[in-house]
């Protein structure tokens, strides 16, 4: 599958520019000798007005430029139009989305029987810059079951990569990318200014922390989830404020080195005990800060970016291990604590990442994942993996083969779960120094 690129079309754009500008230059060159020369006797001297000659051969060239560029994106547009439309005739008529009835006609004085189209399934299109959306109408006829089972049949008459995909009682919508998605370098991304809180996951996914609080990452061994997860760690340092971060690893894995940089000696917990303490310390500070600044009227419809508070975030790794191997005190206990962030912590920026290795309705109870506005799942799943994570039946997911390929789903962003590839992280990027340069801002 071949996808156009940003590239090629603007290096078509400039060259036209250059061609406008070259010929302009070269036609003007030559107008120039040949006009009269303007200009005003006056006693004593002589006032020159070839500028005028000037500023109007300018004007000719900007408009020249526009009207070069509008011709070529509108030839372009219709082009693109036409293909589109082209396509999906030869769709319907391939898989013969319509009902065909026979009726006797007259020709030559003489009865005769032809087929006659009396229905066809009704497919509507627009696009815009970065996609292409397909409407299929469902009017209660043989179309309508039809309508929501022709993803891959689109994807592949447009030769296009289907992004989502939405139904509701009328139409069914699938939205393809014209360009495929790209996959950023993390060490690439620049510190955010205080007036944003956005987090780029890749070329054409990015959120507002603020937006979106809470997160639900499920991936497998091999999946890319460690990786991913300590890329959105550098990625929360790079605020303005700098994110608040505790790390809970209970199998002490790679998040529990962190206790040995600056910042984090008494954030990191692996034991049961310490795992308890840290949740609950984060609750108390989730308290205090409504206790603080909302507590009256004055506070009313902001959050705790209106005072300048930094994000306070628990990233949970291996929350189903850990549910497992306490006692149901101590889970039970720290399960109390999950909740009471989830479902309080937004307005003041306190946050819960949990990661997992596998979904599970008894580890993770509905009612807090239905608050995650951040969804991933990481590596080859099956479908009832993904459904236990998205929530969803309706979806055919691909087979995943790329390592930190998965699935994603971001409340105001997508409607259905999307694929996505994690930032890319060279293999001598060093987590721990560049953790250790970010908590000495």
């Amino acid at each position: 599958m071949k996808y156009p690129t940003r590239k090629k079309d603007r290096l078509v754009g400039y060259l036209l520019i250059f061609v406008v500008l070259f010929l302009g230059l070269f036609l003007t060159g030559i107008l120039i000798d040949m006009l009269p020369s303007l200009g005003i006797h006056l006693v004593g001297g002589y006032i020159s007005l070839n500028w005028v000659w000037d500023i109007l051969f300018v004007v000719l060239w900007v408009w020249a430029i526009y009207k070069a560029l509008t011709f070529y994106f509108n030839k372009k547009y219709k082009s693109s139009e036409t293909k589109i439309a082209n396509s999906l005739t030869y769709m319907i008529h391939s898989l013969k989305l319509f009902d065909e009835t026979v009726v006797e006609v007259e020709k030559d004085g003489k009865e005769v029987k032809e087929r006659v189209i009396e229905r066809v399934i009704q497919i509507f299109f627009r696009q815009d810059e970065d996609r292409v959306y397909v409407r299929v109408m469902r009017g209660g006829d043989r179309f309508t079951q039809v309508s929501i089972s022709l993803g891959e049949n689109l994807e592949s008459a447009l030769g296009l990569e289907l992004d989502t995909f939405t139904k509701n009682v009328n139409y069914a919508e699938y939205s393809f990318l014209k360009r495929k998605d790209e996959r950023i370098n993390l060490a690439s991304t620049n510190i955010m200014s205080s007036e944003s809180d956005v987090i780029k996951v890749s070329g054409n996914i990015s959120y507002e922390l603020h937006n979106v609080p809470h997160a639900l990452i499920v991936g497998g061994t091999g999946s890319g989830k460690s990786w991913f997860i300590l890329g959105k760690i550098v990625s929360y340092l790079k605020l303005t404020p700098q994110a608040d971060l505790y790390i809970i690893d209970p199998k002490k894995a790679d998040l529990s080195l962190l206790r040995f940089v600056t910042g984090f000696e008494n954030k990191v917990a692996t034991e049961p005990n310490q795992i308890c303490r840290i949740l609950r310390e984060v609750v108390e500070l989730m308290e205090n800060r409504y206790r603080e600044y909302f507590s009256d009227v004055s506070a009313f419809g902001k959050t705790y970016r209106d005072f300048n508070l930094p994000v306070v975030i628990v990233i949970f790794d291996e929350f189903a291990a850990f549910m497992h191997s306490v006692d149901k005190k101590i889970a039970k206990e720290a399960l109390d604590y999950v909740f009471a962030v989830v479902m309080k912590g937004r307005q003041v920026g306190v946050m819960m990442e949990i990661l997992m290795q596998r979904p599970s309705a008894d580890d993770l109870p509905t009612n807090i994942r239905a608050q995650m506005g951040f969804k991933a799942g990481l590596g080859a799943m099956d479908s009832i993996g993904y459904n236990m994570i998205f929530d969803t039946n309706d979806i055919e997911y691909k087979t995943v083969v790329e390592k930190g390929g998965g699935y994603i789903q971001v409340d105001g962003l997508h409607t259905a779960p999307v694929y996505f590839e994690t930032p890319y992280i060279e293999k001598d990027f060093d987590f721990i120094a560049e953790i250790e340069k970010l908590m000495q801002r």
